[in-house]
């Protein structure tokens, strides 16, 4: 998206789609299972270190592939479920759309 300047940051709410693939190409999540998502910027962890960084760089309407080693996705650990230690991820975000926490709370 090269006309549009703005970026999410902390506090906006950021709603995204993502996907989650192996290095191989091979869909673990994909963007149906994952649904869309609600992010309040800098001010939750329930998401991948990676993706809390990475939304941050993006523009309304962009999608981005972004290549994340274990350390910035689910570390040494995994998700306990399709995701295992030590397991580098490509996720495929497109960021839809984001806006200023107070303006959701009074709409």
């Amino acid at each position: 998206n090269d006309l549009d300047t703005l970026r999410p940051k902390k506090g906006d709410i950021a709603n995204f789609n993502y996907e989650v693939k192996d290095l191989d190409g091979n869909v673990i999540y994909s963007e149906l299972e994952l649904r869309p998502q609600a992010y309040h910027v800098d001010k939750e962890q329930k998401i991948m270190m990676g993706l809390r960084h990475g939304i941050k760089l993006m523009h309304k309407n962009e999608t981005v592939t972004f290549l994340f080693p274990s350390h910035m996705a689910y570390g040494y650990h995994g998700d306990d479920r399709r995701i295992g230690h030590n397991q580098p991820l490509i996720c495929t975000v497109t960021l839809v759309d984001f806006n200023p926490e107070n303006t959701i709370k009074t709409e």
